[in-house]
């Protein structure tokens, strides 16, 4: 036995040494949960690291964890003074869901915050991760704080207790209480995690392959009764606590939010009742009976004399609810639906027990509430929520996030310094729809929500009983198809076919331009710029190719136009030590601005440069053409123009257009 004991001490000590070895090593850390981009004369460009979000998925299949990634938030530091930033944690409807990342809640609230607080620099920063658990979320809330030194933390989280990772019912975690969890994640941080696999493998087994919903469903049926869903509420009341102190220590206002679902539109599983086979058929007979296609009062006659004989079927009450609803008795259908909710065995939305220890957990701590259910519901029909403000079973629509966004604001109308909004709160925020022209809610992505959900809607484990909702989505995606421009559908079956940009807005923003539908254009340009800021195509050239929209459509470039492109050659300075940043490309984005602004001379010098690279001619040909002929002729060299124009479309094979310079240059006439 002490030979046993000296060799399992010797042992850990072993792997314990080889461990610290190991962690001396910056490149097996575990992803950060931000990093550094580059340094630009005493500032740094840093952004939230997509990858942090694979921390929390070390026992899920490969293919799976390459599609779990963060909002890359760029950043500044140091921070302006009186800047304040916003950490806003949470699963899927925090990132976003259907939606593109700058039509988020956070994106939104960053927004009324700046209307609220315009003294000052507002930044909020999106930590939502597909299918994380409280326990996840927690997590992310103590790494982001450090490193992004948040002045107040939001957290929105419930909906995935049960299945979602190091959830109450997931297959690698599933049942563990939170310590054991603390235990698990701090082993797959090991850089020597493959040799401690036999470690970890008593605390689960591996997640299996597949899309990632069908993944977390194989956990199976949930029965109201099952004890795992104490333990969900268990979990997510000390995961909040967790959350509650970590703040309260470092004196950082934390506002916790109720989570919100789709109660009348979303139809919970089916399931088969344990009956006598006499009675299931008579059951049976009856549900059919109280079908949605069947007259609503002899419905619900037949459904009372379901529910005698089972009521624990979820589906029952759903249809009580939509048959009430049908009637005018929305309050009894909004009980029915709820009802509904809570009897759901595939629970994939919170149960009004976790919502409970969110609202006590903020009353005890001492912390914000912001009730993003009641909200949710005063804006909703009395029968409840449903499609207006949901896009599937519990993401909002863009509608919906923009409200979430708003009862974030409410809960800060009882914030302390410097989070206290004015008593004038509601004068001073724009409509909901404003918000949503400001960040550029377009038709194409729209149409890709509505094909989007229709697919996963009408798919294993979401399918049975929402076939109605389906056919509706199918309807309103051909219809806003129909009123799509050229460009647009263009754009759309490019990027359907992995042509051109993977950035949709970028892609149909290219297809617009190329179609001359310039107004058009310029409003994807514009969108692109929001979704992907401090990037090289979606950042760069797309501010630059909004401003040409603008010219071309008769706009001048004004003082707020010259702001911009000021702002844009500074985000150069930090994107050009990017290392497939080529030099001829950063000459071609300095002319293109330099010229915009009319900065002649700088814009000439740039633009000759940047014809002297052959992958720029190529792939640049129109744009740097327009460009360079533009300020030569400006700079008095016609010479040199046609000269230009003549050599660079020969090589390109487009003499037609070059002949079409030439002839401009002749005329005296600068290109557009």
């Amino acid at each position: 036995m002490r030979g046993r004991l000296a060799a399992l001490l010797l042992g850990l000590v072993l792997v314990a040494l080889i461990e610290g070895g190991l962690r001396l090593i910056p490149a097996l850390d575990p992803p950060a949960f931000a990093i550094l981009l580059a340094h630009v004369e005493g500032r740094a460009l840093h952004a939230v690291n997509p990858d942090y979000a694979r921390r929390f998925f070390a026992d899920m299949a490969e293919p799976i964890r390459r599609g779990i990634r963060m909002t890359p938030r760029p950043y500044i530091e140091p921070a302006p003074e009186g800047a304040l930033r916003v950490l806003f944690a949470g699963g899927s409807t925090v990132q976003g869901y259907p939606y593109p990342k700058r039509l988020s809640a956070p994106s939104y609230l960053q927004e009324m915050l700046g209307d609220l607080f315009p003294e000052r620099q507002i930044e909020v920063f999106n930590a939502g991760i597909t299918a994380a658990s409280s326990f996840a979320v927690a997590r992310a809330v103590e790494d982001g704080t450090a490193a992004l030194g948040a002045d107040l933390v939001v957290v929105y989280t419930g909906h995935n207790e049960l299945y979602g990772v190091y959830g109450a019912a997931s297959l690698a975690q599933g049942g563990q209480a939170v310590w054991m969890k603390r235990v698990h994640y701090a082993l797959v941080q090991w850089r020597l995690r493959p040799l401690v696999g036999k470690l970890i493998g008593p605390l689960g087994k591996e997640w299996a392959d597949g899309p990632l919903i069908e993944v977390m469903s194989k956990a199976g049926a949930i029965p109201a009764s099952d004890p795992r869903r104490a333990q969900a509420a268990a979990n997510l009341e000390t995961n909040l606590r967790d959350v509650a102190a970590f703040c309260r220590a470092r004196r950082i206002p934390l506002v916790l939010c109720t989570v919100t679902s789709n109660e009348r539109g979303f139809a919970p599983a089916r399931i088969e009742p344990s009956l006598p086979d006499e009675e299931r058929v008579r059951y049976v007979d009856f549900l059919a009976q109280g079908a949605r296609e069947q007259a609503s009062s002899a419905a619900l006659a037949a459904l009372e004399q379901a529910e005698a004989l089972y009521a624990a079927d979820a589906y029952l009450h759903f249809l009580r609810g939509y048959h009430l609803e049908q009637l005018g008795r929305g309050f009894e259908a909004q009980a029915a639906y709820v009802q509904a909710r809570e009897l759901d065995s595939r629970p994939w939305r919170a149960t009004a027990a976790l919502n409970e220890v969110v609202r006590r957990v903020a009353a005890e701590e001492g912390v914000l509430l912001a009730d993003v259910e009641a909200h949710f519901r005063a804006h909703s029909p009395a029968a409840g929520v449903g499609w207006e403000l949901m896009a599937d079973h519990l993401h909002p629509t863009a509608a919906g996030q923009v409200l979430l966004a708003r009862s974030i604001v409410a809960a800060l109308e009882e914030s302390p310094a410097p989070w206290q909004v004015a008593p004038d709160v509601e004068d001073r925020l724009a409509a909901a729809d404003e918000y949503r022209r400001r960040l550029g809610d377009l038709p194409v992505e729209q149409l890709a929500v509505l094909r989007a959900m229709a697919v996963l809607l009408a798919a294993p484990p979401l399918d049975e009983g929402n076939e109605h909702r389906v056919q509706t989505l199918r309807q309103q995606a051909e219809a806003l198809w129909d009123e799509l421009s050229a460009g647009e559908q263009s754009g759309v079956e490019r990027w359907r076919t992995r042509e051109g940009p993977e950035l949709l807005a970028l892609n149909i923003a290219d297809a617009c331009y190329a179609a001359q539908e310039y107004e058009c254009a310029r409003a994807y340009y514009r969108a692109a710029r929001l979704e992907e800021p401090y990037t090289i195509w979606g950042d760069l050239w797309s501010t630059l190719r909004q401003m040409r929209c603008g010219q071309l459509v008769g706009d001048p470039i004004g003082p707020a136009e010259r702001a911009a492109l000021s702002a844009l050659l500074d985000r150069l300075r930090f994107l050009s030590e990017a290392p497939d940043f080529s030099l001829g490309l950063q000459d071609l984005i300095r002319g293109y601005a330099y010229h915009l602004r009319g900065e002649h001379s700088r814009a000439l010098a740039a633009l000759e440069s940047a014809v002297q690279d052959a992958n720029i001619r190529k792939t640049f040909t129109t744009d740097l053409l327009e460009l360079l002929v533009a300020e030569l002729m400006a700079a008095g060299r016609q010479v040199d123009a046609e000269r230009y124009a003549v050599q660079v479309t020969a090589e390109q094979q487009q003499e037609a257009f070059g002949r079409a310079l030439v002839e401009q240059i002749r005329a005296g006439q600068k290109p557009r």
